[in-house]
């Protein structure tokens, strides 16, 4: 046996920890139980008083609750034995000790973080070593979107770029703009999408609306337009992206500057031309990709057009994506391949269903297609957090493709209201229990006034107000903990109304929750 462990537990999951650790078998374990009930409430003291009891001399290892709020360090100096965090659930415990030789623990930070930190930490890693190889490829599937303002390349060799699209952005305020900009680049956007007006053109906007963004942050900035008004406008503002040229426009933009990436429809939307069949979209992609390379363009991105499922139908544009990766392998079109964009868009924004999911699966289709931009947009309040929800998806998809193994146990996870664990359950003694049935309780006013409780997604804020029956404002406290606001309006002794304070906690912990799941909050009445 390597290693000889002591993991020290309170009372309450004791029980529980001695029968997890049962099925290893590569370490010898003994598991000290403090006389504490809750493990999270052990303190250093206790700690202390523990170690001195026993032989250390029998130990390679201290295993603390991961749920403890302080640093072990002090510990480790004063005996002389690593003392570390495990993980904060006793059901990840397993997991923690058959991988210890690739672990490195921490006694300020649980074990079940530092396996998220270190699926996070090797993928800049990787990040970093592709990158190297990408710069030595410049090409036609690979090249900087803008290297004079960014580092920022699409290439085979790097996960895709993210554009995040301000949805009918010639229409918004300039505080409006700027406030989803931040929001956007916060989120992991690598660039941000212009989106304009379909029938409604304001060219004379766009030359503002690309100022003000500038002024005010540092990041690459396409437009979303058909008009040549509104490309022509983007341009001479010395755009970084165009999205799109088609069968039907390109003849307009013939003499704008050869280095600017745009991507290429195969439809002819002045003709009210969109091709179903997926051949004839990988066709009209490599003739306009050839008319496009003959006249000097040099940053071309196909798009086959990923459509919404069940009507028209999502396989039906998947297979354009196949087909095109298919084709472009045969000697003839080897000239006419490009970086494919995907725009996920036109299929998390129109299903009913939670975005994270299925981030996750389009994140992990375009991983394998080999996808070179993605575009997506947070236009909807179901979409809110989504393109943070794409950011991770692409990290944890791209690690597994390098790794060639399924996107699972990465170090990388983008659950949101699921998990991985489960909490064990002791026997329970169910011997004189209470059973209490759920009653509608008539409400009865609180004499000192009434809350409000409400959530700014985009400042990530939680406001708590407190009114007199009068409606007159009393207080109002900003923060993002529930506990932290809920303790501060105890000490404040605004009210002492025992139920009121139970539906107070109740709420502000459903507003985190909303909060930190980018969920919709309505404070319940």
């Amino acid at each position: 046996m390597d290693k000889h462990i002591l993991i020290i537990t309170g009372t309450s999951s004791f029980p529980i920890i001695s029968k997890v650790i049962k099925p290893i078998k590569k370490y010898k374990i003994d598991v000290f139980k403090a006389p504490i009930t809750i493990s999270a409430f052990l303190t250093n003291d206790i700690v202390m008083d523990i170690l001195n009891k026993v032989s250390l001399s029998d130990y390679d290892l201290i295993l603390l609750p991961g749920f403890v709020q302080w640093d072990a360090k002090s510990l480790e100096q004063k005996y002389g034995v690593e003392v570390k965090k495990g993980p904060e659930f006793a059901s990840d415990l397993p997991f923690i000790l058959k991988n210890l030789e690739n672990i490195t623990l921490s006694g300020k930070v649980p074990a079940n973080k530092l396996i998220e930190m270190s699926g996070e930490k090797e993928y800049y890693t990787i990040l970093e070593e592709q990158k190297k190889i990408a710069e030595k490829e410049i090409s036609t599937t690979s090249f900087y979107i803008n290297k004079k303002k960014s580092d920022i390349m699409i290439s085979p060799h790097l996960p895709p770029p993210i554009i995040a699209e301000i949805v009918n952005c010639t229409e918004r305020t300039e505080k409006n703009i700027l406030k989803k900009v931040k929001h956007y680049i916060e989120s992991g956007a690598d660039i941000i999408d212009i989106g304009c007006v379909a029938n409604k053109v304001y060219p004379e906007k766009i030359p503002n609306i690309i100022d003000t963004i500038r002024r005010n942050f540092d990041v690459l900035l396409s437009i979303d337009s058909m008009d040549k008004s509104e490309i022509m406008a983007a341009i001479n503002s010395d755009i970084d992206m165009i999205l799109s040229f088609d069968l039907g426009n390109y003849k307009e933009f013939l003499d704008i500057p050869k280095t600017i990436p745009i991507v290429i429809l195969p439809t002819d939307i002045k003709n009210a031309y969109f091709p179903r069949n997926p051949k004839d979209r990988v066709e009209n992609l490599f003739n306009l990709t050839k008319i496009l390379q003959d006249k000097g363009f040099q940053k071309l991105i196909a798009d086959p057009l990923l459509e919404t499922p069940i009507s028209p139908g999502i396989c039906n544009s998947l297979e354009s994506y196949f087909l095109y990766n298919k084709m472009v392998g045969e000697k003839k079109n080897k000239s006419f391949q490009l970086p494919l964009f995907f725009g996920i868009s036109n299929v998390v924004e129109l299903m009913d269903i939670d975005s994270v999911g299925v981030n996750g699966l389009l994140a992990s289709i375009a991983i394998e297609l080999g996808i070179g931009i993605l575009f997506s947009v947070e236009h909807s309040v179901k979409l809110m957090g989504g393109i943070s929800e794409l950011k991770e998806s692409v990290k944890l998809n791209f690690l597994a493709q390098y790794r060639k193994s399924p996107p699972i146990n990465q170090g990388i996870m983008v659950f949101r209201s699921k998990g991985k664990t489960r909490q064990k359950i002791p026997k329970i003694d169910l011997y004189n229990v209470l059973n209490v049935k759920s009653e509608n309780i008539p409400y009865t006013p609180d004499k000192n006034g009434y809350f409000r409780i409400y959530v700014e997604q985009y400042d990530k804020k939680i406001y708590l107000q407190f009114y007199s029956n009068e409606n007159k404002l009393l207080k109002t406290l900003i923060g993002t903990n529930a506990e932290a606001l809920c303790k501060k309006f105890i000490g404040l002794d605004l009210t002492q109304n025992l139920e009121h304070l139970n539906y107070l906690g109740r709420e502000l912990e459903r507003a985190q929750i909303c909060l930190e799941m980018h969920k919709p909050y309505i404070q319940d009445e």
